[in-house]
Parts: structure tokens; sequence; C-alpha cells
């Protein structure tokens, strides 16, 4: 096997630090990236201070791995292209996705970019999934570990990233991680797993969006909720506050179950149904991905939330800078904004964002 020199992104968690201790077995030229994504002028102290703390397991991990250490600030450049897009959704009465946006414009552009910096041929990271070469085009393909299975974030890596990222952890589970780490005396296993959007504290995205808006000057007064035919129902506490399909929290009581339909920033209104009013046959999807066209024109399967509504759907072009996606089986709840990934079997063929 040909020696590699390995750029892996590190962030503390057991993952990849397992993933930098197998590359290093295979016999490959290792170093560790730490990349800051928060800073004091919009994050919470405690965000902050898990970034601290972070950063260090990172560097001492590195030093009993016996490999570089490499630190990278992305934070302002993380606000601008992260945290402002999250917000303006918000603002605009969408549901954002930003996992999706963050890994092919900050983190995997971060590391590729600092491994060609720092004179490293290949970068890695500690995802679940696994890389294939079909027709010359790479694909993330599902891992082994189906349950830790993170193609569903990774569909928008273009091909030029693609061919340079190696993911160790694609042929072993997460168990066999935990063995790993405690055979080879990795201190970081017991670290806990960072769940939810990286940036909030506590998972409050209401506050955090409410805040950011106020520094700008806007505030989102009460509204109205309303039924499909337009009549007023009661008072809402403004349009931010809800997301599509949700049922909980809506400050209402009319003895049956009612859900948020869709959501209407421009009147500050949010239309309530049945649950039965939440199915669709087809939605739209724009700023889209796929790494061939002529995957476009199979049926592929179609999932628009991490674990569920998996579905068979077929695509057509709607105008040249959106698609239909055509649903075999209605679902519920699809949130503008969201993202919907389109998968050929295993492997991850493009996705785009709902509209």
């Amino acid at each position: 096997m040909t020696r590699k020199t390995v750029l892996v992104a590190m962030s503390g968690g057991i993952d990849s630090t397992v993933a930098a201790r197998l590359l290093l077995l295979q016999g490959h030229s290792v170093a560790g990236l730490f990349i800051s994504f928060f800073n004091e002028t919009w994050a919470h102290s405690q965000v902050i201070e898990q970034q601290k703390k972070s950063q260090m397991h990172v560097e001492k991990t590195c030093s009993e791995l016996h490999i570089p250490f490499f630190h990278k600030d992305m934070s302002e450049y993380f606000y601008t292209e992260i945290v402002s897009y999250f917000v303006s959704e918000y603002a605009q009465g969408r549901t954002p996705f930003p996992c999706a946006v963050c890994n092919p414009k900050v983190k995997w552009k971060t590391l590729f970019d600092t491994a060609q910096e720092l004179g490293y041929s290949y970068i890695a990271t500690g995802h679940y999934t696994e890389i294939v070469l079909k027709n010359n085009i790479h694909y993330i393909r599902k891992g082994k570990d189906y349950n830790k299975d993170q193609s569903f974030f990774l569909w928008a890596l273009p091909q030029h990233i693609l061919e340079k990222t190696i993911f160790p952890l694609s042929n072993i589970t997460k168990e066999e991680t935990y063995s790993i780490a405690k055979s080879h005396a990795i201190t970081s296993a017991q670290k806990k797993e960072s769940t939810g959007v990286c940036f909030l504290h506590n998972g409050d995205y209401r506050a955090f969006v409410m805040h950011e808006l106020y520094k700008k000057g806007i505030h989102i007064p009460e509204g109205t909720h309303r039924d499909l035919s337009g009549n007023v129902i009661s008072k809402n506490k403004g349009y931010i506050h809800y997301t599509v399909g949700q049922r909980k929290k809506l400050g209402i009581n009319l003895n049956k179950r009612v859900f948020v339909h869709s959501i209407h920033p421009e009147q500050n209104t949010i239309l309530l149904s049945d649950y039965a009013s939440l199915y669709k046959t087809s939605f739209t999807i724009i700023n889209y991905y796929f790494h061939s066209i002529a995957d476009t024109q199979k049926k592929l399967i179609v999932k628009i939330r991490y674990r569920e509504q998996a579905t068979e759907c077929t695509i057509t072009s709607e105008s040249e800078s959106s698609l239909i996606v055509h649903l075999c089986t209605p679902l519920e709840s699809i949130a503008p904004g969201q993202t919907a990934v389109f998968y050929d079997g295993d492997c991850v063929v493009g996705g785009g964002f709902i509209q």
C-alpha cells in the first residue's frame, strides 16, 4: 500500500481520534487539524468553553499519537456563511439545515485548503461512510454501521474533494471503534458525542434567532393562526417560533389535533391543518447538486430526514434552476429550507434544498 500524507479533522471525540490512529497503523503520515467555528462575539459562553476544552483535548491526543497538531480559526467565516444563513432562513419562514451548507462551504473546504497549504495529499474524517468509484465518479456510500451512517449530511461534497477524502471508519461499527479506542488506551473514548445544531446552547434556536435579529433591529411581533380557508383561529407568538409539522406548543386548545401546515412570514401567519393535509406527492428543489446528470434520470430513493421518510421517487426538470421530485409514496411535513438527499441503492447521488 502506498504511504499517504493525511490531514485528519479532529474534534476531540472518539471517532476522529480512532480514524487518526487507524491511519497511523496503516503506515500513513498523519497530522491532526482542529477547526474553531465559534467566537465570543456571538456564541454562548458555554459553547466557547466546550470548544476550548475540545481544542485542548485534540492537542493532547495529537501529542499522545506523536503526530503534528494544527489549528485553524474559521469562526468569522463560519458566522458569515452558516450563522447568517441559519438566521435568514428562519426569518423567511423556512427551516434551515446548516450541516448541508457547512460541510462543503466551511468544514471540508477548510480541511482541504489547509491540507494543500501544509503539503498533505489527502484529508480524512471520522464519518461512518465510504467512498466508491463508479463510472469514474466518486460516490459516498453508506458505511458498515447503518445505525451511524452519516452519508445524509455529505451530499454536496464535490468530486475534487471526494477524490482526496479518506473515511477510515467506513468498514467498522461504532462498537468496534470503542474496542479499538480501549485497546489503544485512547482517552477520548468517554467523550460525549455532540448532537443537534453545534453552535446552539441547549438547542434553543428560537432564542438564538430572535437575539440575532434583534441585533439587526428586526422584531417579530405576535401574528395569527389561521385555518386553510384563512379563518383566524387565534394569535401566535410570531411566525419565527414555529416549524412545518409542529403540533406541540402552539398555544391553542381546539379539542382536536392540529399541525403547522405552512408558514407565511409576510403576513406573520401560521396556517394550521389536520395531519392528513400535511402529505404531499411532489415538491421542488433548488440549489441542487448531483455528481452526474444521468443519475437524475433513474428511479431513486429520496430522504428528507436523517433517519426516516425514505421513499422512491422520480425527478423532472422544472426550470434551469429547479427540479420537481415526484414521490411514489406521499410524505408529510415537507418543510421549505430542508434538504432532500437522493440515493441509488446505498450511494448518495446528490441532493438539493426544498423550495
